[in-house]
Parts: structure tokens; C-alpha cells; sequence
């Protein structure tokens, strides 16, 4: 018995050991720390995104926003836009993000609005705008439109200075004080009977040019 307590001594420092590292190692991650995504680098205002732009990180449990993303709810981001710039490593929560409106459904394609035909737009109309277009005669609302692109007059997109392709919120209208070039026509997303009844307001038998509203703008009806 003497023999043994060395024995039983040393073993006991073993599992010390093993259990001090186990907890370092995997204890403290499994129960002190929870896995979940965050951002693998920075993530702009207006980013379309994509799973592979997360990573996951172990995170203290205090430490975690809340309604923050774990690694099972990756897939509810893709389709959507940032709407705010993500840092590298932080955490992602729902409200981060938006869905992508430029899109379109089975039954429609993306029409152009010949510059003729526009009476007036702002200068500050840029790609995933909603727009009301009237009549400049009076005739009243024909529609509300998706803005698929803005383009000038060697057919390249207009563009915020320096925003690249981050989306502008709608708030920010006046703040768009420097465009990449001058905007000569634009495209919409619409129902190719909506896109003929602008071609008839325009270039039927009482042909009218169009008044185009973005939204945050207001016109008396």
C-alpha cells in the first residue's frame, strides 16, 4: 500500500493536469463561449452578400448581442444587401441587412426611358431607386417603378463619387452632390404592358413627355 500512494499521487497530478487543460482547450469554449458568424473582413454599405464573407468565432456568452447569427442561420442572409458597414470580426444580427428590391418577377424585364421622352429628373436618380412617373400634361400618375440603371451618354452608369456600388438610402437624396458623369437615360423594371402604356403617353396620339418622382420627393396630383 505505501508503494501505491506514490503512484496514485502521480496519477492524480496527471488528471489535474489533463482537466486543467481539457478546460482550457475545449471546457471553457463549451461552456462559457458560443459559436457564431461574424464578419471574415469588411462589409460595405450596400454589399450584395454572400456565405463566403462569415466565418464562425467563439464568443463569451456576455459578450454576445443579442439576436446575434449562429452558423445555422447563415442561409437567411443570402439574397440580401448590407445596410450598414460590418467590421471586420463583428458580430451580425438581422437588422444588418435588407433585401436586395432589384429583382425581377416572371412576368418582367427591363425597359428603357429614351431621354426624349423625360421632361424631369433629378439629377441625383441612381440604380434601385423607386420612382412615380406622371404625365406632363396633367394625365396624373402611370406608374411606380424600380430604377434598374442609370446611365449617361456613352452608356455607362451614373455613379455617387467614390460610393461604388453601395446603395444610397432614400434619406440621403440631398446628399448626393457629385455624380461620375450626367445622366442621359435611364431603365426600369416594369410589365411589358406598363412599359407600352409609357410608350403610348409618349409617342401616341397625344404624345406627353414624363415627370419622374423619385420617392421622398413630393408633386401636387
Amino acid at each position: 500500500m505505501g508503494r501505491l500512494k506514490p503512484i496514485i499521487g502521480f496519477l492524480l497530478i496527471l488528471l489535474s493536469i489533463g482537466g486543467l487543460l481539457f478546460w482550457e482547450l475545449e471546457g471553457r469554449k463549451a461552456i462559457l463561449m458560443e459559436e457564431i458568424i461574424v464578419a471574415k473582413e469588411d462589409i460595405q454599405k450596400g454589399q450584395k452578400i454572400n456565405n463566403n464573407m462569415f466565418t464562425t468565432m467563439g464568443i463569451p456568452t456576455e459578450n454576445i448581442l443579442q439576436g446575434a447569427l449562429t452558423p445555422k442561420d447563415i442561409d437567411t442572409l443570402q439574397g440580401k444587401i448590407s445596410a450598414q458597414l460590418i467590421v471586420r470580426h463583428g458580430q451580425i444580427v438581422p437588422k444588418y441587412f435588407q433585401k436586395d428590391n432589384l429583382f425581377l418577377h416572371p412576368n418582367e424585364a427591363v425597359f428603357v426611358l429614351k431621354a426624349e421622352w423625360i421632361a424631369m429628373r433629378s439629377s441625383t436618380l441612381r440604380r434601385g431607386d423607386t420612382v412615380d412617373i406622371y404625365g406632363e400634361d396633367g394625365r396624373g400618375l402611370i406608374g411606380t417603378f424600380k430604377v434598374a440603371f442609370v446611365k449617361d451618354e456613352a452608356e455607362r452608369e451614373v455613379r455617387d463619387v467614390g460610393t461604388a456600388e453601395q446603395a444610397v438610402d432614400k434619406g440621403q437624396l440631398l446628399d448626393r452632390t457629385d455624380s461620375s458623369s450626367v445622366i442621359s437615360h435611364i431603365e426600369i423594371i416594369a410589365t411589358m404592358e406598363k412599359y407600352q402604356e409609357l410608350v403610348y403617353c409618349t409617342e401616341g396620339e397625344a404624345p406627353t413627355k414624363l415627370l419622374i418622382v423619385q420617392r421622398g420627393e413630393k408633386i401636387d396630383t
